[in-house]
């Protein structure tokens, strides 16, 4: 028999202190109401310090880590992997999980929950998501010109972007057996990001989507912030590194007090020699490609 429901997280290890925070906030304000035979988190990731393996089990003993290895190599995508890492793309693993969850909530690990969400669980409708600006971005927007005219050709690109960030997706998504092989494939096809995938993918399966408010994936920027549910520090100001928020604050406490290790610190100056290094290269994209890969290299992603 099916869980209700599984809250999906992936990060290379040396974030492993993210992913603790995330599920620090999910026992307070999502599944709260749940008994323990009803739902699971599954962290998927390459490699754990023995300190960050030993802290998460503490925060959630019954934890799922899986070692994720991706379908594809670096160079079957030369563009926004350079950028991100392969890990950007574990979220299609939630199709597979559908055949033992009922529910599954997917949350990047730069988030951090604050206000009570537990009603998630109610919603029944084939996929659920935020969109960026209320709805105004359509989804060719910063598209590259290489990707745009191969997807033009098939998909509406003037339909409202979802943010990748945060979603539900339930068991009677349409086809979702065919999903995830799907979305792999398209990764060489279309040479793109994980969320110019899943966009297309809710057209390729007929996905009929439920609009999330603002209120579960806010930026630390917005005006509703103080309101929101769940606050996503998106691009390089992360909670860790120069965003403040208070319950993310809080979480790490607990986190630390686990045993987890604050690789951040060490991360923070990984990065800054990263950025000298290639601030001379003329060119954004160009000095973003090497950044990219300098960082992946080390272990760290682009953003």
């Amino acid at each position: 028999m099916k869980k209700r429901m599984a809250l999906l997280l992936c990060s290379t290890g040396n974030e492993a202190f993210a992913v603790g925070n995330v599920i620090i906030g999910a026992k307070k304000y999502l599944f709260q109401n749940l008994k323990d035979e009803e739902y699971d988190i599954v962290f998927y990731t390459d490699k754990l310090e023995t300190n960050d393996e030993n802290a998460l089990k503490k925060i959630f003993p019954r934890i799922i880590i899986r070692i994720y290895e991706p379908p594809f190599s670096i160079s079957d995508n030369k563009a926004d992997i350079t950028y991100y890492t392969t890990f950007t793309f574990t979220r299609f693993e939630v199709f597979d999980m559908l055949d033992d969850y009922q529910k599954i909530l997917y949350m990047d690990t730069d988030m951090v929950i604050q206000k009570d969400i537990s009603n998630i669980i109610n919603i029944n409708k084939y996929f659920s998501i935020c969109y960026y600006k209320n709805g105004t971005i359509p989804l060719h927007y910063k598209m590259r010109e290489f990707t745009l005219n191969k997807m033009m050709k098939k998909y509406d690109m003037d339909k409202i972007r979802a943010m990748a960030g945060l979603f539900l997706i339930s068991d009677n998504f349409p086809r979702y057996k065919e999903a995830k092989e799907w979305c792999y494939k398209q990764i060489k096809i279309y040479e793109c990001n994980d969320e110019d995938i899943l966009n297309i993918c809710l057209q390729e399966f007929n996905a009929e989507t439920n609009t999330l408010s603002e209120h579960y994936n806010c930026m630390p920027y917005s005006p509703i912030v103080n309101d929101a549910y769940i606050v996503h520090s998106i691009g390089p100001a992360k909670f860790w590194r120069g965003t403040y928020n208070k319950f993310w604050e809080e979480n790490n406490e607990e986190w630390l007090k686990a045993g987890g290790n604050s690789t951040y610190e060490n991360n923070s100056k990984k990065r800054k020699l990263v950025d000298k290094i290639v601030w001379f290269i003329p060119g954004y994209n160009l000095r973003n490609k090497v950044r990219g890969f300098l960082l992946r290299n080390i272990g760290l992603s682009g953003r």
